[in-house]
């Protein structure tokens, strides 16, 4: 049996959906049909993206021979050939980086980052810097109070409570030290 009677047979065995038949035809035609893929696109992925997408028609029997035509390897080579020159056709065209105007200006493209820009980062860390020192510099107490205020939304009672200290001097606590970081990051601006 030669090689043209060969790939018509598995194709018929292919559109019974015989597994085995499907991977003897790779087997047999995916470096053939890649070169050919290759040869159009003159890309390794978008080559490759040819061949699934025939391999895939094979499968799903897309690919079906006009009436008196015998399937063959070199029709598969025909129909790998088109499907790449589909898929350049769809591709649309790419606009570089970079480029030159008419006038010999070089342009670009500049995209936004999505985070906070270097400048931006920097900035939230010396105010971040700032504000550990001023808290840094707050007694103990006072300093506790506040922290448990901001950092874990107690209310005056709640730490009061948690500190065992007077409601009063809980309040006072809060308001000084507010007081007093305001005036530290004033001083250091």
């Amino acid at each position: 049996m030669d090689g043209r009677d060969e790939v018509s047979r598995l194709l018929a065995r292919i559109a019974l959906q015989d597994a085995k038949a499907f991977e003897a035809l790779f087997t047999m035609a995916a470096d053939r049909l890649m070169a050919v893929a290759m040869r159009v696109t003159q890309d390794a992925a978008m080559a490759e993206d040819v061949l699934q997408e025939v391999f895939t028609a094979i499968w799903n029997r897309s690919t079906a021979a006009a009436p008196g035509q015998h399937r063959t390897l070199a029709w598969l080579c025909v129909v790998t050939r088109h499907r790449a020159i589909d898929l350049l056709r769809k591709r649309k065209p790419e606009e570089p980086l970079q480029w030159r105007s008419a006038t010999g200006e070089e342009h670009s493209h500049d995209v936004a980052a999505e985070g906070a820009s270097p400048v931006e980062q920097l900035l939230v860390q010396e105010s971040d810097a700032r504000l550990s020192h001023c808290i840094g510099a707050l007694e103990h107490d006072p300093r506790r109070a506040l922290m448990l205020a901001f950092y874990e939304g107690l209310t005056h009672a709640e730490i009061a409570l948690r500190m065992q200290r007077p409601l009063g001097t809980v309040k006072a606590w809060t308001r000084r030290s507010l007081m007093r970081l305001k005036d530290c990051l004033e001083a250091l601006t």
